[in-house]
């Protein structure tokens, strides 16, 4: 007869978290998360990296450095790597990493966090996870509204790509005469798309787009031409 087991015995306690295996947190989680050591060689990736990353599958990575990755991101080791060391010297870093990531190999901005790995204090490597960036901007954070995810596809199609671009600067609180020096336009060039743009919407002011664009997600749109592949330090 199989006995019951005492549900203390899996009770979380500080003494029984050093039993718990990191790996194994990592390995069921649907967070693409690793571990690199301290010359930023790969140790570790869950499953859910593997996709992220779009690793091929059977790829040997352990050991491996950014750049021997078959995969377009490794043209940014350089810059994973200062990454790596900045975690290690200040107990952590932040970044915002965009390049081509999934198995769909779409440009996309990530949160990426690394954090130090200590054993009797010394720095052994770090480990990271990943999640799509989540964008909010002062005006929205006073109206009360959501963090969101930025996205390079248009919710809505529509509008045309040159007509995004002039929503895209709107966001910014950017004047038409501003917009069109920013788009090497004329001020009346951006005011005739715009008075277009109403008219497929049927509204008749900058602040209807405006909340047209809060309803169909275009206010977290960016123009693929304004995103490039890097690392932006958060601190």
């Amino acid at each position: 007869m199989k006995e019951h087991q005492n549900p203390e015995s899996k009770k979380l306690t500080v003494d029984s978290l050093g039993k718990i295996s990191m790996v194994a947190m990592m390995e069921r989680s649907s967070t693409p998360w690793g571990i690199r050591d301290n010359q930023s060689r790969m140790v570790y990736i869950n499953q859910a990296s593997m996709d992220f990353l779009n690793i091929p599958l059977g790829f040997d990575f352990e050991g491996r450095l950014d750049e021997e990755f078959p995969c377009p991101w490794s043209e940014l080791a350089d810059e994973f790597r200062a990454h790596d060391r900045k975690a290690e010297a200040n107990e952590g870093a932040e970044v915002i990493c965009t390049s081509y990531y999934g198995r769909e190999a779409k440009l996309e901005p990530y949160y990426a966090p690394k954090f130090p790995i200590y054993d009797d204090g010394v720095v052994l490597g770090t480990f990271f996870y990943a999640k799509k960036f989540s964008f909010i901007s002062i005006n929205d954070f006073f109206s009360h509204l959501k963090p969101s995810v930025l996205t390079l596809d248009p919710p809505v199609d529509t509008f045309t790509e040159k007509e995004l671009d002039i929503i895209f600067y709107a966001f910014q609180k950017l004047s038409t005469k501003d917009i069109a020096t920013k788009l090497c336009l004329s001020h009346r060039t951006v005011e005739n798309r715009l008075q277009r743009m109403y008219e497929k919407i049927k509204v008749n002011s900058l602040d209807g787009l405006i909340e047209y664009c809060h309803k169909t997600g275009l206010n977290h749109h960016v123009p693929k031409k304004w995103l490039r592949e890097g690392v932006e330090f958060f601190w």
